[in-house]
């Protein structure tokens, strides 16, 4: 057959055989959720993104809290140092008043005496030190001279001490300084994920469920740690026991609720107190650690919104110290100037300003809780409020100039003592 027929029949044969689609390419998983060519697994791989995201800048916020709440220690313990300088020298001031002095009356009443181990000195200048001396020997015990020298000795120790301590003070500012800015960081890169990704529903689907997923995990594994330590505890009081002569548990080293009045973010007043007036709040007892209030688990209902829209990053500061001796009550969520803050619940939301908190707001919550917002740039709607309304914006005023713009959020169930919101916002934000 000649060769050109044969392409002929070749070709009309390829023109009878149905076309065959090609199989699609796989997803690309680093492509926006909803981009041409996704499916269920881009989507997932997008929250998990999302996700990682605000791990990173939760980690970044919580280094950043403990630099600061490493500062204020560092910044105690100097003032705590310059107090006790402070005492010492009025101790030495003191005793050297009382040797010079006595140096003085036995000098002006030209009395003498001797000692043998003086008694060689005979030229006149000689001999009127000699004389002063031996009197300030006669007439100051050897107990004097011995506090004498001990306080001296201990003051030159604090000032090393407090030496040492501006030291670190300074690295600490510097080491502030450095996760303050990947702080930042991470929320402005957590802003870009979120904007990518969160207009697709399937992403903000997986999203939850993704959350849901890592806060179960974080949740078992601080169940098995607090199982670990009551373990420990009940190990502790048993061996206390047995070689303590009939000693109970109670007598066991074992840290229970500690009294304190830990000042919080000077909210102006206890959030059932009237209106007006700056005076410092107060609550009970503070910190972590087994504490009342360290771990209430998530106090919010199903409606119960996130406090701050927008890309935020915060961790668990709950107790941490604070300038002043305060101790940390609150949550600290940090974001851009001007994301809007809502009320997490319907509600009546009240301002006030003070020195700490700066611009503030109580919200009276109709679930029976009252909630402190502080920090606030401005205020928006106020007064009766639904929850999501927005009653204010993110801001840095207050203390919270020397820190980054965020806003403090406090609970405090049934308008009492706070507790610690870490658990509550984890869950919603």
């Amino acid at each position: 057959m000649h060769m050109r027929a044969l392409w002929a029949i070749l070709a009309g044969m390829a023109l009878l055989v149905p076309a065959v689609p090609s199989a699609p390419a796989a997803a690309d998983v680093g492509a926006p959720a909803g981009a041409p060519g996704t499916g269920s697994d881009a989507a997932e791989q997008a929250a998990r993104e999302i996700a990682d995201a605000r791990d990173r800048a939760n980690a970044a916020a919580d280094a950043l809290f403990a630099a600061e709440s490493d500062l204020d220690a560092l910044v105690l313990e100097q003032q705590g140092i310059e107090h006790e300088i402070g005492v010492l020298q009025v101790q030495i001031d003191g005793l050297r008043a009382a040797v010079e002095q006595v140096a003085i009356n036995r000098f002006t009443r030209a009395g003498t005496s001797s000692l043998p181990l003086l008694t060689g000195f005979r030229s006149a200048g000689e001999q009127a030190q000699v004389d002063i001396l031996i009197d300030v020997v006669n007439e100051t015990s050897a107990d004097d001279f011995d506090e004498f020298d001990a306080l001296n000795s201990d003051l030159d120790d604090k000032r090393s001490e407090l030496a040492i301590t501006e030291d670190q003070a300074e690295a600490a500012r510097a080491e502030l300084q450095r996760r303050r800015e990947a702080a930042l960081a991470e929320v402005e890169l957590l802003k870009e994920v979120e904007a990518q990704r969160l207009d697709d529903e399937a992403v903000r689907t997986a999203l939850l469920a993704e959350e849901a997923e890592r806060r179960r995990r974080d949740d078992a594994a601080a169940d098995a740690l607090r199982a670990e330590a009551a373990a420990l505890d009940t190990i502790g009081r048993q061996t206390q026991t047995g070689s303590g002569g009939g000693a109970t548990g109670v007598a066991s080293g074992v840290d229970g609720p500690t009294a304190g009045d830990g000042d919080i973010d000077d909210p102006g007043s206890s959030p059932n107190a009237s209106t007006g007036g700056t005076g410092g709040g107060r609550t009970g007892t503070v910190g972590a650690g087994g504490r009342p209030g360290s771990n209430p688990g998530d106090l919010g209902a199903a409606g119960w919104l996130c406090p701050v829209q927008g890309a935020v990053s915060f961790g668990d500061t709950w107790g941490a110290p604070r300038s002043g001796g305060r101790s940390h009550q609150g949550v600290d969520m940090i974001g851009p100037r001007g994301l809007p803050i809502i009320a997490v619940v319907d509600g009546f939301a009240q301002s006030k300003v003070n020195t700490l908190g700066g611009n503030t707001i109580w919200l009276s919550g109709a679930d029976g809780n009252k909630y402190y917002y502080a920090h606030l740039d401005s205020w928006a709607s106020l007064g009766q409020v639904t929850a999501g309304t927005v009653i204010g914006y993110l801001g840095d005023t207050g203390n919270a100039k020397f820190s980054v713009t965020h806003l403090h959020l406090q609970i405090h169930p049934g308008g009492g003592a706070a507790v610690n919101p870490y658990p509550t916002v984890r869950a919603h934000c």
